[in-house]
């Protein structure tokens, strides 16, 4: 069994007590939550693969005062968290995405017209570890650049990744099990824009279905491979990402 740390991160510098985090860490994962969860949730997951994590506190610093808590007071802010995300109402808005199509890292985000809400949500999944975030901001500050420099994206296919992003966040036992099927999911609903089955449905059946999204974007950056004449460092990370989806298929065939 993991042995778990809880505290409270307070930043101590003016401005900045919107910073104030929730956070619990063992061996296998790291949560970081918003103290402000009534306000502007936020939750981000840090999954490791190879290396273990400290379940040691840190120490305050002349920046910031950590406060060890206890389990309870940590689930008060996990499950207000979560249950406030569920509550949004993530139709009806502006939905964009900054990715490659075969890239680790997808950033998405949505501007929320009846909820006035700023939704992001963020997935890096590389050999070492995977990590995801879901923030909310109360301003639509961002949306000029962000309307600039981002594609649109398809509203169910958005709501679908957040869907399954709060599938996965709700589960902390299953983090290291479902980190690889979740990145699956959700690069074949950017790649594809076609409905998934959810990190819900029967656990052999989820695992089958990453497996095969997986190697089918491993012949598709193949046969791009094979047939486009692109710059030596687009190739360099395309052959790198062959390596991780072949990794990440064995991790899949070692866990059934």
């Amino acid at each position: 069994m993991n042995e778990n740390s809880f505290w409270i991160d307070s930043w101590g510098i003016s401005g900045y007590t919107d910073k104030t985090t929730v956070n619990q860490q063992n061996k296998e994962f790291q949560i970081e939550i918003s103290k402000e969860a009534d306000r502007i949730p936020r939750i981000e997951v840090y999954t490791t693969r190879k290396d273990k994590l400290s379940h040691k506190i840190p120490q305050s610093s002349k920046y910031n005062k950590i406060t060890r808590i206890q389990e309870s007071e940590f689930n008060e802010y996990f499950n207000q968290t979560l249950q406030n995300l569920h509550h949004l109402d993530v139709s009806g808005g502006e939905y964009f995405i900054s990715s490659d199509d075969y890239s680790d890292t997808y950033e998405l985000e949505a501007f929320l017209t009846k909820a006035h809400v700023h939704l992001s949500l963020y997935i890096c999944h590389t050999i070492d570890f995977t990590e995801i975030r879901m923030a909310t901001a109360r301003s639509f500050a961002r949306r000029p650049g962000i309307s600039r420099n981002y594609v649109s994206f398809p509203e169910p296919q958005f709501r679908q990744i957040f869907n399954l992003m709060m599938d996965f966040c709700h589960n902390r036992e299953s983090y290291v099990r479902f980190q690889d099927p979740l990145y699956a999911q959700i690069q074949a609903l950017v790649c594809d824009e076609k409905p998934v089955v959810g990190l819900s449905a029967n656990a052999g059946n989820c695992f089958d279905q990453a497996r095969s999204e997986m190697l089918k974007h491993k012949k598709n950056i193949e046969l791009r491979l094979l047939n486009m004449d692109e710059p030596t460092q687009k190739r360099k990370e395309l052959r790198a990402e062959i390596k991780g989806i072949d990794f990440c298929v064995s991790i899949l065939d070692s866990n059934r």
